[in-house]
Formats: structure tokens, sequence, C-alpha cells
């Protein structure tokens, strides 16, 4: 083999490996799955409600390597309560999600959920108010969920968001109450995972 070829081979070759080097690290196996309980709250800005949230789970598929996960929070729904001025007592059940998330927990947790968000079972006064079965917002909310101290595995931590909730549709006779009284930004939510 002359001298030029030998070399144009061994470029090749080391090219060649490199790439698979590449690939290997890129590819560090199937996604590795985790289970947190969930538990927290939020407060919706507008009527001044809070509503605790939980116990619920997270279902989380973390690829090892580049430390991005894919996964999906699962809660029961919540009950609230609130007078309105000229309405009276209004009460409802309010369902989130479920809320599927994605992002990094390379040095903490960094990602985002989106969540429908369904509302139900209204009263006025004690009265039931029809608002049918696909009461919701017309787009899912989303949360940018952050936690500098997040551990993977067995760990967990406590994920905080801002976030703003969007008009609600499909809801009879009561939409335009309920768009009077839910919508809007600064609305804040605390979820603390456990493993």
């Amino acid at each position: 083999m002359k001298w030029g070829t030998r070399v144009t081979a061994v470029a090749a070759a080391t090219v060649v490996a490199g790439a698979a080097t590449a690939a290997t690290a890129d590819a560090a196996g199937p996604p590795v799955y985790s289970k947190y309980t969930v538990t927290g709250s939020t407060h919706i800005a507008k009527p001044g409600a809070d509503l605790d949230l939980g116990p619920g789970k997270f279902d989380m598929y973390t690829l090892i390597g580049p430390y991005t996960f894919t996964g999906t929070f699962t809660l029961p729904s919540a009950k609230v309560t609130r007078s309105v001025p000229g309405v009276g007592r209004v009460s409802g059940t309010v369902t989130f999600g479920p809320g599927h998330a994605e992002g990094s927990v390379f040095s903490g947790f960094s990602g985002s959920a989106t969540w429908p968000v369904a509302i139900s079972d209204v009263r006025v006064n004690g009265v039931p108010f029809d608002v049918g079965p696909d009461c919701g917002t017309a787009e899912p909310v989303t949360t940018k969920l952050t936690s500098d101290d997040f551990a993977g595995g067995n760990g967990g931590g406590r994920l905080e968001s801002t976030y703003e909730i969007g008009a609600f549709e499909n809801c009879g006779a009561a939409t335009p109450l309920i768009n009077g009284f839910v919508p809007g930004p600064g609305n804040t939510l605390a979820l603390d995972l456990a493993g």
C-alpha cells in the first residue's frame, strides 16, 4: 500500500471510529423510568382561590447522557368555593391534566408541562348549574417548572411555576361567569415530588 493511500485509510478509520464513539455517547440506552408521588397547591389569582393538589403521581422517563425527560403528571380533581359579588357562593370541581411534561434534569429540573383544565359540578348558592361534560380551557395551560435542587432517581424536590389561565369554552350559559371569574395571569403552582 502506498503511503498516501495508507494515510487516507487511517484517517477514514479514525473518522468512522469517532462517529461510532459519538453515537455511543448519544445513545446511552433506553429511557430510565422513575415514579414520584406528587402533592402541592395552586393559587388562582383572579378569584383569590387556593387549591390543594394531590396526592397524585409523576411518571418520568429520562435519557441518560443528555438527561432530558418526558413524563405525565396525574392529579385528582380539586374542589373550589368562592363568593362572587352579585352572584353569591359559587363552587365547582377543577381538574388539572393529565399534564404532559418535558425538559431537562441536568443540574436541577427545568421543563414545562401542558395541562388541559376542566370545570365540572358547578353550583351557585348550592343549586346545580349545568356546564355540560366539555367545560374547559380552549387551550391547555402551560407551566414552566423549575427546581435548583431537584434530585433524580429516588430523590425529588419542589417544582414551582407562575402561569396564565386562558379563556374557557363549552360551559353553556355559565361560560361568561367562568370567564369573568377564573382566567388571567399571575397564578402560581408548587408541586412537591417524592420518590
